[in-house]
């Protein structure tokens, strides 16, 4: 059984069975406006960006959709959105040389701390600007 009450319960009566949908009361619809409008915004952004800046009421702004999920006869792919895992996890290949750190902590006029907050928010542009230091300083060492 269907639980009108669970998010994606509500959704696929809203796509598979119109008459329990119409018996569902506005207030239960108003529950699940934010999520059914984010995910109606995935095939229709207009639509679904007007309908927040008109500040239409919630139950309403579900009955509007209800009338597009009315032309398909299943819940349609695009409801269910895949997340991406997180890259972050891989390791850092390159190891700076501590010369080109110091240089560049030096030439920046910044401590560890800077430095350590520039490896989390700027790693890439850190890491091109130290790997330009190293090859400077490989220069003269030839």
């Amino acid at each position: 059984m269907l639980d009108e009450t669970k998010l994606f319960d509500f959704v696929k009566i809203m796509f598979t069975k119109p008459a329990l949908y119409k018996k569902i009361k506005q207030s239960n619809k108003k529950r699940h406006h934010f999520m059914v409008n984010r995910f109606f915004a995935i095939k229709y952004p207009q639509n679904a960006q007007l309908f927040n800046v008109n500040n239409i009421s919630g139950g309403n702004v579900v009955e509007c959709w209800s009338m597009v999920a009315a032309r398909f006869k299943s819940v349609p792919g695009w409801i269910y959105t895949k997340t991406k895992k997180s890259q972050d996890d891989k390791k850092d290949t390159y190891s700076p040389d501590p010369f080109a750190v110091q240089l560049y902590m030096e030439k920046n006029e910044i401590g560890i701390r800077e430095f350590n907050e520039l490896k989390t928010f700027a790693k890439d542009e850190l890491y091109e600007d130290l790997q330009k230091i190293e090859r400077q300083v490989d220069v003269y060492s030839k």
